[in-house]
């Protein structure tokens, strides 16, 4: 299935993996306290002093635990990190991942966000893949507090964040998906594609509107749309990333909603593509540009939905144009996070959250090129 563009695609990938984890293994972990940074900036240089989101933490934890997949030695630095996380972000009385740390690892947002607490589970199989082992046992209390403080039991649905907060979100959900995706292919255990599926069924009961073959972003209490501008709000990045979740969903032996996986990915192709060919961020729900600017991030997931949706050389082409231009730095390895509507540069730092982006959708690519890595 793999010809000449995603074999050229691959050897660009590997080259740039080959020249981005030196750089990121060097500048990535905070010396002096094992958490991994925020960001870098344009030179790359840590950005030390900058609030540390937790849910990067679980991100990096999946990008340095794939790492070692590509032969490097980092057994002793995820050690360190994984300490470190866990003893600067677990809610040690009532469970669960706080939202934000200082710059030095000191607590700046209690409130447990289920956006945080999928990231978590998502790094702690990226963790446990890479042979730490009590990265298990970190998981299954993060999964144990989703249970019993987040889980709405009327639908499966996860609430926001304690303390609970509106409007409803499908994002977080999204994340739950990949992160129980990842720990199936860890463990092979049904339970994980059981929580998998009654996700998948909220997407298509709640999140899917099946008259514009739309992904609502923000709801109500109901899991009806939120009022006008949040729930006539979409994004083309989530229609591609939810597209590949729901293919990867199906293929694992879970719900079968490849269907409604290619409404998404047709839809996001007519809708929300600029005329060179990148995903913007934002539209309304009949595909009227809301923000033209174009994050990094979408476009890794137009590589993801390419692949899935079987179209490979699409794919491979959508990633030799992020390499001749968001990824086109000096020093290699970085990223411009973000152009405008014009195609000028409007991001001045590089965020580490980006990193696990890169990571999944080039992955992806070196897999169909016969070049995968280990599973994790």
């Amino acid at each position: 299935m793999s010809g000449t563009g995603v074999a050229d695609a691959a050897d660009r990938i590997e080259k740039w993996f080959a020249q981005a984890w030196p750089l990121w293994i060097a500048r990535g972990i905070d010396p002096d306290n094992r958490l991994f940074v925020e960001s870098l900036d344009r030179f790359g240089r840590p950005e030390l002093a900058v609030p540390r989101r937790v849910r990067v933490q679980g991100r990096q934890l999946h990008c340095f635990g794939r790492a070692t997949a590509f032969g490097h030695a980092l057994r002793p630095a995820l050690d360190h990190a994984l300490d470190a996380i866990a003893a600067a972000a677990w809610n040690r009385e009532e469970g669960g991942w706080i939202h934000l740390l200082s710059g030095d690892g000191q607590p700046l947002d209690a409130r447990r966000d289920s956006y945080d607490q999928a990231f978590l589970l998502f790094g702690l199989a990226g963790a446990a893949s890479a042979g730490l082992e009590r990265a298990r046992t970190l998981a299954e209390a993060t999964f144990a507090f989703v249970d019993t403080a987040l889980t709405d039991p009327r639908d499966g649905s996860v609430r926001e964040c304690l303390p609970d907060c509106l409007p409803r979100r499908s994002n977080p959900h999204m994340h739950l998906l990949e992160a129980l995706l990842a720990w199936h292919r860890l463990t092979g255990a049904r339970r994980f594609l059981d929580r998998a599926d009654r996700i998948a069924a909220l997407f298509a009961e709640r999140f899917l509107h099946r008259d514009t073959s739309t992904l609502g972003e923000h709801f109500t209490e109901a899991w009806d749309p939120a009022p006008h501008p949040h729930g006539s709000s979409v994004e083309p990045g989530h229609h591609l990333e939810w597209s590949w979740l729901l293919h990867r969903l199906a293929e694992a032996g879970g719900r079968d909603l490849r269907a409604e996986a290619g409404l998404l990915h047709r839809w996001a192709l007519a809708h929300g593509l600029d005329r060179d060919g990148f995903a913007i961020d934002e539209c309304d729900r009949d595909g009227t540009p809301r923000r033209t600017t174009r994050r990094l991030w979408p476009q890794t997931e137009l590589i993801k939905s390419h692949v899935a949706n079987g179209a490979p050389d699409e794919a491979a082409r959508v990633a030799c144009r992020v390499l001749d231009t968001y990824l086109a730095t000096d020093p290699a390895g970085l990223w411009i996070d973000q152009f405008d509507g014009s195609g000028r540069a409007c991001a001045t730092t590089v965020p580490a959250s980006t990193l696990y982006h890169l990571v999944v959708a080039f992955e992806e690519l070196l897999r169909v090129a016969g070049r995968g890595r280990p599973a994790g």
